[in-house]
């Protein structure tokens, strides 16, 4: 079982984003996107005075709520996670938010012989 590195090997930055968890990360930001866009949507006429705590139970109440949200959120992240894996990580199974680096995974080369 290879394991996999989290942190970037030439700025040692925690940014690294794998191919493998691509998807995922994406279509959370995505969910994450869409609930906060509906949450503020919600809040325009709503009175500026919040009890402590009273906007984040809001927050996630929308979660509960009916699947077009989540489906809305999914759709928009698994758009850009296709986008991301084509034009940013190609061929590269790894790529550094922070710097950039672009890195293949070493068990996909060919074995010396």
């Amino acid at each position: 079982m290879m394991k996999t590195c989290n942190n970037c090997t030439i700025c040692n930055s925690a940014t690294l984003i794998h191919r493998q968890n691509l998807r995922t990360l994406v279509v959370m930001a995505g969910v994450l996107d869409v609930l906060l866009r509906t949450h503020v949507e919600r809040q325009q006429d709503a009175p500026t005075n919040h009890a402590p705590w009273e906007q984040l139970g809001k927050l996630v109440a929308l979660v509960a709520e009916p699947a077009p949200l989540l489906a809305e959120g999914t759709a928009q992240g698994e758009a850009l996670a296709d986008n991301v894996a084509k034009h940013w990580l190609g061929t590269f199974d790894s790529l550094c938010l922070n710097c950039g680096f672009l890195l293949m995974d070493e068990s996909d080369d060919p074995a010396p012989e």
